[in-house]
């Protein structure tokens, strides 16, 4: 039976009895018989708790600036499911995404597959037909037994790991580093954005022979009044500050994208320049001006949300209040972001998410009590909808609201904002 790509998804969803099923036995066998064709020229595989979707999206500016053909698979989308799979900037077609479902489906046999297995198979196999020079794959969650991990990339980067997903990857730092560590091969070129990486990962790639490179070290970026002056492998020069990629964080990722290029491309510093201004990751830091100025991120873990609080810390005020408009997931550290956040927000309006892994308000409320909050600067709503009305409510002219908490937050206020 034929399905829109509406049909396919919504079939998927409800097809395989586990949301997150690791273990690349099932995924790799239907790939096998795809013929696992090699994907591109050159390919960079994305690991990490934070920042692997910048580090994606700087990859992909560079090669555009450059003329260079790329193709990128992210994950989670944002509003559309075809974001997740990119060639040279644009998103992937509703026809194509059927076609290679077809196609998956009849190569699968008898093999139950998850919904993030389908999106992967889907974005191997598109990018397989079009050959770009780059592809670049973010991992969907740990590394080791991601779906991703079954293909052979010429370069990896893991960025900033921190507590996430402990029910899949462990409890601790060097457990969850180990975990990405898995998708390292041997004589790789390894890239860490973060400049007190987890031991784990330099360990693992020396003991793979694999050549790492750190921020800090051999990436060296030195944030001048003049611009970023860069000292890496395969480029020295002066580039602009980022305009849409906004946070100190992204300098380390802007190093390990054009480190990981360099072997590959003829870097030239005004097409980088260009990439500077055009490199953008909705809903990271993203600002809105206005009155009052509404900012968005997809902050939904402590490592998040505390590059989130640094952010509005620096943030100028305008002599306004910050409100937060927030909803976390039940299986988030609720606490921790919290914590992390209290500092920078004057009022709380917090709403209630539905599904299996929504949390009700006055979870939400009796946490953020938990975590310190004042009750008389909490406002809780039963839903977004809600929360937004409260929000504008509560602003002033000066103030910023500050939405965050996850994807589908973020997402659904943006829905009943944005035009």
């Amino acid at each position: 039976m034929k399905r829109t790509l509406s049909e396919w998804l919504d079939w998927q969803e409800t097809a395989h009895d586990k949301a997150w099923d690791l273990g690349l036995k099932r995924v790799s066998t239907v790939w096998q018989a795809l013929g696992a064709p090699r994907l591109a020229t050159h390919i960079i595989t994305v690991a990490g708790t934070n920042g692997k979707g910048s580090c994606v999206c700087w990859i992909e500016a560079i090669c555009r600036a450059h003329g260079i053909s790329v193709a990128s698979f992210t994950s989670p989308h944002l509003h559309d499911y075809r974001e997740r799979i990119r060639f040279d900037g644009e998103w992937v077609t509703a026809d194509a995404l059927v076609a290679a479902f077809e196609t998956i489906d009849t190569a699968r046999g008898d093999i139950s597959l998850s919904y993030f297995e389908w999106s992967a198979l889907a974005a191997f196999w598109l990018t397989a037909q079009r050959q770009p020079t780059i592809a670049v794959l973010e991992v969907g969650l740990g590394g080791r037994l991601d779906a991703t991990n079954i293909i052979d990339a010429d370069a990896a980067i893991i960025t900033r790991i921190g507590l996430d997903h402990q029910d899949w990857l462990g409890h601790n730092i060097p457990t969850i580093a180990a975990e990405k560590a898995g998708i390292l091969r041997p004589g790789q070129r390894v890239y860490l954005p973060d400049a007190h990486p987890p031991a784990v990962l330099c360990e693992h790639a020396a003991a793979l022979g694999a050549s790492t490179y750190r921020y800090g070290q051999e990436l060296r970026v030195d944030a001048q009044a003049d611009g970023l002056h860069l000292d890496l492998p395969g480029y020295h020069g002066i580039l602009p500050y980022p305009t849409h990629m906004h946070g100190a964080h992204q300098y380390g990722h802007l190093a390990a994208a054009i480190a990981a290029l360099a072997p590959w491309l003829a870097l030239d510093t005004a097409k980088l320049a260009a990439a500077c201004a055009s490199a953008q990751n909705p809903a990271r830091l993203t600002l809105i001006d206005g009155e009052p100025r509404w900012l968005y991120d997809v902050a939904h873990n402590a490592d998040s949300a505390e590059i989130l609080a640094r952010y509005l810390h620096d943030l100028p005020r305008r002599g306004g209040r910050t409100i937060a408009l927030c909803s976390i997931l039940r299986d988030k550290d609720q606490h921790a972001i919290y914590r992390h956040l209290a500092p920078e927000i004057d009022e709380w309006v917090l709403s209630g998410l539905p599904g299996a892994r929504g949390s009700d308000s006055a979870t939400l409320t009796a946490h953020a009590i938990e975590a310190g909050i004042p009750r008389e600067h909490i406002h809780p709503c039963d839903d977004i909808p809600t929360a937004c009305r409260r929000a504008r409510v509560l602003a002033n002219p000066a103030d910023t609201i500050a939405v965050f908490g996850s994807f589908v937050t973020v997402a659904a206020v943006q829905k009943e904002q944005l035009p």
